[in-house]
């Protein structure tokens, strides 16, 4: 792909997703092709995608991996590790901490869910019991225990990124505490495996339109447009919190990183929308590291830190997302949530994303464990399960936003902090 095709790719992107939406609402139940043969084309039309997020999911866990053991490597001490985890880790919290209180007060202010009836939140959905078990009264130290790798092979086979990132850390404490003679042979496979992946990540996103328009016609086709009208308030309440936290992003990019935000926006637009159209934070994260160091030309040891790490723990459009739908379900059943159950809340949803089990459904499964908390039935998830997937691919491009604007910032606090060395 020459320069002139890549400055253009995110263009092309845009086509794909808006051409993938017309084709989709023609193929679905609300559209104007005969259904037999909507269900004999959506399957080919799916394929281009399915092989896009095939490619990226292929390299996540080696990326990751050697991202972060290159990263720490390169640094050349702990100093860096340690410089890094006393700013990075308030700093997550403090933006989760944010994301939540926005969707708390939106979801006040606007009240989505005070003039829906009861009938309409009956219907029952099917969550994963096994992973609902699991979920139901996990204890912090549960949580602890299930952020150890025990198992680093089962961990990279179910991709417990959370795990994956432990023991990546551990093996890059490792490499620089050992003498140079016996880690070079690692490394250099390190290197290597870092190369590989970022090339199978050009590969793929030599196609990205057309996958780009396979994913959005598909979820479409399958979705149907009249599946958003059901919560339309609700759903508003939701995406108008998610922009507001773009705003903040903008902000700290232009406050904290000391960057135009528009500019740095550009050079990170290919990795919106990327997680916009597979709603996947992990499956975007080589994008993401993509155009943080060759678009926006960031310190590769510090995204080869942050990204993984952030891509892991720091979700704060599910943070908003979560605190938002468990407010609107409290005005649905008639809930009046005292200053005390909001701030409980609140600290319940910072915490509910890191340490839960990685079992199929858990993203529902994790909103419902808080909801169970305030006094919410479960069932009532069945009112938004029309609009989720719309608003999954909104919060996952917040996610993925959140974890390269933390990169900036930390590229100029490390700098700032005297490790201007370790951040080059």
């Amino acid at each position: 792909m020459s320069q002139d095709d890549h400055k253009a790719l995110w263009k092309w992107i845009l086509l794909g997703m808006v051409l993938g939406v017309a084709f989709g609402w023609a193929a679905s139940s609300d559209g104007v092709m005969p259904a037999t043969l909507s269900e004999a084309i959506v399957p080919w039309v799916a394929l281009p995608g399915d092989i896009f997020m095939a490619l990226l999911k292929m390299i996540i866990v080696p990326l990751v991996v050697t991202s972060i053991i290159l990263g720490l490597f390169n640094a050349g001490d702990l100093i860096f590790l340690k410089s890094m985890s006393v700013r990075l880790i308030p700093y997550f919290i403090l933006t989760t901490a944010i994301a939540i209180t926005i969707g708390i007060g939106l979801s006040t202010i606007i009240q989505p869910g005070a003039n829906i009836a009861m009938n309409e939140a009956a219907e029952q959905i099917s969550l994963n019991q096994q992973a609902a078990a699991a979920m139901e009264n996990l204890s912090i130290p549960d949580r602890i225990m299930n952020a150890l790798p025990t198992n680093p092979d089962r961990a990279m086979l179910e991709r417990v990124m959370l795990q994956i990132v432990i023991f990546s850390l551990i093996l890059g404490v490792i490499t620089l505490q050992l003498p140079a003679a016996k880690t070079k042979g690692f490394i250099d496979l390190c290197q290597f495996g870092q190369e590989a992946s970022m090339m199978v990540v050009n590969w793929a996103m030599a196609f990205a339109p057309l996958a780009v328009f396979s994913l959005m016609a598909s979820v479409i086709a399958t979705m149907g447009i009249s599946a958003l009208t059901g919560v339309g308030l609700y759903a508003v309440t939701v995406i108008a919190g998610l922009l507001l936290m773009g705003v903040v992003y903008a902000l700290f990019i232009r406050i904290l990183a000391g960057r135009p935000a528009l500019s740095y926006f550009r050079d990170i637009r290919e990795a919106q929308l990327i997680a916009f159209s597979t709603s996947s934070s992990s499956a975007t994260m080589p994008i993401s590291m993509k155009c943080a160091t060759e678009n926006a030309k960031l310190p590769p040891k510090i995204v080869g830190f942050t990204i993984p790490l952030g891509a892991t723990v720091n979700m704060d459009g599910t943070a908003l997302y979560q605190a938002a739908a468990a407010l609107f379900l409290c005005q649905v059943y008639g809930i009046d949530l005292t200053l005390a159950e909001t701030v409980l809340l609140l600290l319940t949803t910072i915490g509910a994303s890191i340490g839960t089990p990685a079992m199929p459904g858990v993203g529902l499964v994790v909103l419902a464990t808080i909801l169970s908390g305030i006094g919410i039935p479960a069932e009532g998830l069945a009112l938004i399960l029309g609009v989720d997937r719309l608003l999954d691919m909104c919060r996952t491009t917040i996610n993925v936003t959140g974890d390269l604007t933390a990169s900036a910032v930390m590229t100029r606090l490390m700098r700032a902090g005297g490790q201007k060395q370790a951040a080059d």
